[in-house]
């Protein structure tokens, strides 16, 4: 700013001091110009009285008029301070062809400028040429005061604009220090606090909102932890006491070979209870930072459905499995691992709330450009009025299915998994008043491969049943 105003402050200057000049230049050939008139008119310059004095005749009067004859030498002047004015034999010589030119030479120490013009004709005498002077040192005086009051004037903007940016400064600061003291003073221990503080300011409700969808955010992603922390560390005491009290209980004694192998079992139950517990929470971790990467090709949603019933199939259960795929590949563009884990924990979730002995049933239905992946079970169901939050994090239906409960999350990564494949998930009763989950995903286009229909049949298995 303090550039922006001594440049503004220079081109007023220079301005003032040109128009000056020109008035000076404009002065000195209206003065030729009458002395051209007087000579013409046959009249003799008339002398100026008072001249003695350089400084007052300066500063009263300022024109120094001579009338020099062709060979230079002063024919007439109005002043006896005229004898010392320098002669500048270029402009004179240029006045003598009849021309008209301008210089600037020093008198006596003083910057002086100059006219010569031509003097008319005179019958009893040859033209000659008019010299008119005036000295500069009032206009440098001059000029001198207007520099002093422009530096001056120029010091005082920039001082009054630092005082303003600086007042204005602050005022635009301080609602934003407001702001910030409004979002120091959150903490985590009350939930919903948001900024509110100039909120019905134009200039900061973009500040604000953006602030308030962070804290959202955060609050979101500390509710998340603080439930990990508070549900999942009872549910993983579950399955570790279960583990800790079956090997103590194989250490008491000798046992059989039929008893180390039902504690094994049991054991293994545990693990994989375990396993899928991990599994769950690392995927959840990584969806909520957004680090999961979906590796898409084709996938046969029946060929992840037999690979999930084979892996349950070795594991300690006591449950019927039944599958029932399509004609045709139900195709989808996905990740198989991702699928084939939600899968998974659909299957544990079925077995962990139902009874030894209970059927389950896979199928694969294609309709209207849909592959709908179906889990459901004849076990006790759940109340229709918790169906709608099956699928949020860690909520569970302990009191409505009867078995060990886990921490609540495999379905609500099963939502997660099927939402990224661009599908949704949906939980409502079967027709024998069990559990049906619908996994509703996008069919990939038919290349014109598809597999015999024979060798897409109904499948029915049951996996070994837990030993006594």
């Amino acid at each position: 700013m303090l550039v922006a105003l001594a440049l503004i402050g220079a081109w007023a200057y220079l301005g003032v001091r040109y128009a000056l000049q020109r008035q000076v230049d404009e002065m000195l050939l209206s003065s030729s110009q009458t002395a051209a008139d007087v000579l013409a008119a046959h009249l003799i310059i008339p002398k100026h009285p008072g001249n003695a004095n350089r400084r007052r005749f300066v500063s009263e009067f300022n024109r120094l008029i001579l009338v020099r004859d062709r060979d230079g030498r002063i024919a007439q002047t109005n002043s006896r301070l005229a004898d010392a004015l320098p002669l500048d034999t270029a402009g004179f010589r240029i006045a003598r062809r009849g021309g008209r030119s301008w210089s600037t030479a020093s008198w006596d120490g003083e910057p002086v400028r100059t006219i010569y013009a031509a003097a008319p004709a005179r019958p009893d005498a040859e033209a000659g040429v008019i010299q008119v002077a005036a000295s500069l040192l009032p206009l440098q005086q001059e000029l001198q005061t207007i520099l002093w009051l422009v530096a001056m004037t120029v010091a005082l903007a920039s001082l009054a604009t630092l005082l303003g940016s600086g007042w204005l400064a602050r005022s635009a600061l301080t609602p934003v220090a407001e702001i910030a003291a409004q979002a120091k003073a959150i903490s985590g221990g009350r939930l919903g606090q948001r900024i509110t503080v100039h909120g019905d300011v134009i200039e900061f409700q973009r500040l604000i909102d953006v602030l308030n969808a962070m804290l959202g955010r955060l609050e979101h992603a500390a509710a998340w932890h603080r439930r990990i922390v508070r549900d999942l560390g009872h549910d993983l005491r579950t399955p570790i006491t279960a583990l800790r009290a079956g090997v103590e209980v194989a250490l008491w004694g000798e046992r059989r070979p039929d008893e180390y192998r039902k504690v094994l079992g049991s054991t293994m139950e545990e693990i994989e209870r375990l396993t899928l517990i991990s599994d769950a929470l690392v995927l959840l971790g990584r969806l909520e930072s957004g680090d999961l990467r979906v590796d898409r090709a084709p996938v046969d949603l029946g060929v992840v459905a037999a690979g999930a019933v084979g892996r349950v199939q070795q594991r300690i259960g006591g449950h019927v499995f039944r599958y029932a795929l399509p004609a045709e590949a139900g195709r989808v563009l996905g990740d198989a691992r991702l699928l084939g884990l939600a899968l998974d924990q659909l299957i544990d979730n079925a077995m962990r709330h139902t009874p030894p002995g209970t059927l389950i049933e896979l199928s694969v239905v294609l309709t209207d450009g849909r592959v709908v992946l179906i889990i459901e079970d004849n076990g006790p169901g759940v109340p229709d009025e918790l169906l709608a939050h099956l699928f949020e994090p860690f909520f569970r239906t302990d009191e409505a299915r009867g078995r060990e409960s886990g921490p609540g999350l495999g379905l609500t990564l099963v939502a997660s998994i099927v939402e990224m494949h661009e599908g949704f998930a949906r939980a409502d009763r079967s027709a024998t008043g069990g559990l049906r989950v619908r996994l509703d995903l996008p069919e990939l286009p038919a290349t014109g491969l598809h597999e015999p229909a024979a060798k897409r049949s109904v499948t029915e298995a049951e996996a070994p049943r837990r030993s006594s």
